[in-house]
């Protein structure tokens, strides 16, 4: 049986790739653990990428396949609920065991969101570059009080 290797990426779909990844306000490592996942562990950078992938990455971040962003960001949530059981303003302490009170801690991050981050708005407005830079303020705010 004839095996068939497929093409690599082209230098003009790494270099647009790069630039999506740059307009979504990834970091290196955030890209790396993305392309990760996109190849199901296959590599982690543009370069290792086949030509295929290259354009089914790009269709998924241009939004054309907008399924893929819709996962990251509802990751990208969970994380930063996580994170909010390890800050005293918001919900440590409490307990998310009932419908309700996950409600309400959820309803404890949107004023967080539309009080004390850049955006002000709740966070199911928020893109998933602006949840990225919320989770990082939790993270931020999460290490200062482990500090203490």
């Amino acid at each position: 049986m004839k095996e068939t290797k497929e093409k690599p990426a082209t230098p003009q779909q790494i270099k647009a790739l790069h630039a999506v990844f740059r307009r979504m306000e990834y970091d290196d490592g955030e890209r790396h653990a993305f392309i990760s996942r996109f190849t199901e562990g296959r590599t982690d950078s543009t370069a290792g990428l086949t030509m295929g992938e290259a354009y089914r990455l790009l269709d998924a971040l241009n939004g054309r396949d907008s399924a893929a962003a819709r996962e990251e960001a509802r990751r990208v949530c969970r994380q930063i609920y996580s994170l909010s059981f390890r800050i005293s303003c918001l919900n440590k302490g409490f307990a998310g065991d009932t419908p309700e009170d996950f409600e309400m801690n959820k309803a404890k991050i949107s004023l967080f969101c539309r009080t004390r981050t850049r955006f002000r708005k709740p966070l199911t407005m928020m893109t998933l570059a602006e949840l990225r830079e919320v989770k990082r303020q939790l993270e931020a705010m999460a290490r200062k009080e482990n500090q203490h």
